[in-house]
């Protein structure tokens, strides 16, 4: 069990991602994944077009379809807001369109097509080491498919395209589940466990992550190594990383003489 244990906590061997930072011309080498995009500069263009594109975004109206047994599946994926912006929400979410639509397809192609299914998109415009308060609109969207699994008995599966797609604050993962324990609620990751894993889905309690969030259990101490478990260390994982991020902005200004906002614009995909 022991040697387990220290398998799962197991930390990725990344390259010395402070030190490329410090090089602008190294940080603009580099690509957002599709979980993690960068907002274009010409952002005006690209909201108008992606404007008239619909998204299958919040919860349905009307009952679920599908069998009674059917979660409603909501694929989620986050990205972080540009420090000065002048697009509204709306059209940042419609960003996420790519990222979202990657998501399903990976989910379709492993768990089979969602046709004859209740499914929807839930992009979320936030930082993930960002606390979330309860009137943002990321904690709202979330609770909004949370009221609508209560109201029509269904369960829920929220379907991520990264560790921390929700968020990586555990208070604020906490606030968004507690109130709605009545409701079956599974996360589904698509991600990575350690650098030597390959991406693959991994599916946890969402209450089970809460409740040790809120200090009711410790999953370290469940004798038990399952997705939980591996959620918990993933997440604070990557929150240390984008924290080291975020941090390193400050020792780049000072080194730089660039504005901060320039700055934060180019490492914006990290947050």
């Amino acid at each position: 069990m022991e040697v387990q244990f220290v398998q799962v906590l197991h930390v990725e061997h990344r390259p010395p991602l402070f030190k490329t930072l410090l090089f602008p011309s190294v940080v603009l080498s580099f690509s957002a994944s599709a979980s993690e995009p960068v907002w274009p500069s010409t952002n005006l263009d690209m909201a108008e077009s992606t404007a008239r594109l619909s998204l299958p975004s919040g919860p349905p109206t009307g009952p679920p379809i599908g069998t009674a047994i059917q979660p409603l599946v909501v694929f989620v994926a986050r990205g972080a807001p540009k420090p000065t912006c002048v697009v509204e929400l709306g059209q940042l979410k419609h960003y996420l369109r790519p990222a979202l639509i990657e998501l399903q397809e990976q989910f379709e192609r492993k768990y089979g097509k969602l046709e004859g299914r209740s499914y929807c998109y839930c992009p979320l415009i936030h930082k993930s080491i960002t606390p979330l308060e309860p009137d943002s609109d990321s904690f709202k969207s979330l609770t909004d498919i949370l009221m609508y699994g209560r109201i029509h008995r269904c369960d829920i599966m929220f379907v991520l395209n990264h560790w921390d797609s929700i968020t990586s604050d555990g208070p604020s993962f906490a606030n968004i589940f507690k109130g709605f324990t009545d409701v079956k609620v599974t996360i589904r990751v698509y991600g990575t466990i350690s650098a030597d894993h390959v991406s693959e889905f991994h599916d946890l309690d969402a209450h089970k992550v809460s409740a040790h969030y809120q200090g009711l259990i410790r999953l370290e101490e469940q004798f038990v190594i399952d997705d939980a478990l591996r959620y918990v260390v993933r997440v604070e994982e990557v929150r240390a990383v984008r924290i080291g991020v975020e941090e390193s902005v400050g020792l780049m200004k000072e080194l730089t003489g660039e504005p901060e906002e320039q700055l934060l614009e180019r490492v914006l995909w990290m947050l």
